[in-house]
C-alpha cells in the first residue's frame, strides 16, 4: 500500500534526486544486514516469533509516517520498517519452504506466491482509493490496521514449527548435526551462491527502476492515485495469478531455462517503461512484466528451497534477503543519480540492462547443478505421514 506513495509523499515534503531513491530503498539497507541473521536464527529458533514481531514493526512504522513533517522522518521510518521486512518475508517463505515435497517445490510455492503478489497487487490499488477519497494519511492508518489484523491472525493459529520442520529438528539432535551452518559455508555450496547473486541482480534492476514508477505515471503521463494505483495491482495481480501455471512448468522443465526467459522478457518490458507514450499501453506493458517476471520467480524460488535443504531454509532465504537489499540499494541510489543528469526514462533504462546482464551470470554458476530432487509422494500423503510422526 505505501511503497509506491512514498516518493510521491517525500517530493511533497521537500525530497528530490537520490533522497527520493532512498525512500523507497533504505529500508533495504536495514534489510541488507539484519535478513541474513532473522533467516538463520528461525533455523535455530522457529518462523513465528519473528513473523510475528516484523507485523507489529509494521504497525508501528506505519503510525509514524502519520507524524512525518520531514522527509528526513519518512525515510528514517521506511528504514525502521525495514527490520520489519527482514523478519517476515525471507522467514515465510522459509517455513513454506520447510513444508515443501521434494519434486514440488514450483507448485507449492506457486501457490504461496499468488497470495502474496496478489496482496502486493491490490495494495496499491486500495491506497490509491484511500488517498483519492478521504486522503493521503489515512492510507497509513489502513496499513497499521491490516499489520495488526495478521499480527493477531498468526499469533493465534500459526504453529511455531510446521510438522515436517518438528521432524527435521529431531532427525538432526538424535545425530548430533548443528541446526545452523555459518554464512561462509553455505555460500560454499555453489547453488546457494547462484540463487543468491541472481537475486540480487535482479533486486538492482528493480531498486533502479521502480523507485521511480510512480513518479513516472503521475509526472510523465499525467495520471491520478487511483489510475497509478490501477497500473501496479495489473502487474502484480496478473504475476500473482500465473504463479500456480508456472509453478507446475517449474517441476516439469528446466528451471534454468524458464529462469533465463523470464529474465529476458522481463528486462526488454522493462526498458519499454521508460518510453510508453500512453497510461493504457503501459498497463499492458505492467501486465507483461507480471507474466514474464512469474516465469522466473517461481523458477528461481523453486531452486531456492532446494538450495535451503542443504545448509538450511532460513540462512539461504535470509541471504536472499541481503542480496536483494543491496541490490535495491545500489540500484536506487544509482538511478537517481541518474535520473538526476538524464531523466526519469533512464532508470528503466538501466534496470532492463542489468536485468538482462543477469541471465549469463546465472547460468554460468549453476552449470552442471541439480535444481530439481527426486519426486515426493503426493503433497497429502507426505504431509499427513509427517504430522503421524511428529505427533508420535
Amino acid at each position: 500500500m505505501v511503497s509506491p506513495l512514498l516518493p510521491v509523499y517525500a517530493r511533497e515534503l521537500g525530497a528530490s534526486g537520490v533522497w527520493l531513491g532512498l525512500t523507497f530503498s533504505v529500508f533495504a539497507i536495514v534489510q541488507t544486514f539484519v535478513g541474513p541473521f532473522a533467516g538463520r536464527l528461525s533455523d535455530r529458533y522457529g518462523r513465528k516469533p519473528f513473523i510475528v514481531a516484523g507485523l507489529l514493526i509494521y504497525l508501528v512504522a506505519a503510525l509514524g509516517y502519520l507524524t512525518a513533517t520531514s522527509f528526513y522522518q519518512v525515510i528514517a521510518f521506511r528504514a525502521f520498517s525495514g527490520l520489519g521486512t527482514s523478519l517476515i518475508f525471507s522467514v515465510a517463505r522459509a517455513y513454506v519452504g520447510d513444508m515443501t515435497p521434494k519434486g514440488q517445490e514450483g507448485r507449492w510455492l506457486g501457490v504461496f506466491a499468488t497470495a502474496d503478489i496478489i496482496g502486493f497487487g491490490t495494495g496499491p490499488l486500495v491506497a490509491g482509493v484511500f488517498r483519492e477519497f478521504i486522503g493521503f494519511k489515512s492510507v497509513f492508518v489502513a496499513m497499521a490496521a491490516m499489520m495488526g489484523l495478521s499480527a493477531t491472525i498468526l499469533l493465534f493459529w500459526l504453529p511455531r514449527h510446521s510438522p515436517q520442520e518438528i521432524l527435521r529438528r529431531a532427525d538432526r539432535k538424535l545425530y548430533g548435526a548443528p541446526l545452523t551452518v555459518s554464512f561462509a559455508t553455505a555460500l560454499r555450496d555453489r547453488l546457494v551462491l547462484a540463487v543468491t547473486t541472481h537475486q540480487g541482480l535482479l533486486s538492482l534492476s528493480m531498486g533502479a527502476s521502480f523507485s521511480f514508477l510512480a513518479l513516472r505515471l503521475e509526472e510523465g503521463l499525467g495520471i491520478g492515485p487511483l489510475l497509478i494505483g490501477i497500473a501496479f495491482a495489473t502487474q502484480d495481480i496478473t504475476g500473482g495469478l500465473a504463479q500456480p501455471i508456472f509453478g507446475r512448468m517449474a517441476d516439469r522443465y528446466s528451471r534454468r531455462a524458464l529462469v533465463s526467459i523470464g529474465l529476458l522478457v522481463n528486462a526488454a518490458l522493462l526498458a519499454c517503461v521508460g518510453i510508453v507514450p500512453s497510461y493504457w499501453l503501459m498497463v499492458v506493458v505492467l501486465m507483461s512484466m507480471g507474466a514474464s517476471g512469474a516465469i522466473s520467480q517461481v523458477a528461481s524460488g523453486a531452486i531456492q528451497v532446494v538450495a535451503g535443504r542443504r545448509v538450511g531454509m532460513g540462512t539461504v532465504l535470509g541471504l536472499g534477503s541481503a542480496s536483494n537489499g543491496a541490490g535495491i540499494v545500489i540500484g536506487s541510489v544509482v538511478s537517481g543519480f541518474i535520473v538526476d543528469a538524464q531523466g526519469l526514462a533512464a532508470a528503466f533504462f538501466l534496470g532492463g540492462a542489468v536485468m538482462a546482464a543477469g541471465v549469463p551470470v546465472f547460468l554460468f554458476l549453476t552449470r552442471g547443478l541439480v535444481t530439481k530432487e527426486v519426486d515426493a509422494p503426493p503433497a497429502m500423503a507426505a504431509e499427513g505421514t509427517a504430522e503421524a510422526a511428529a505427533g508420535g
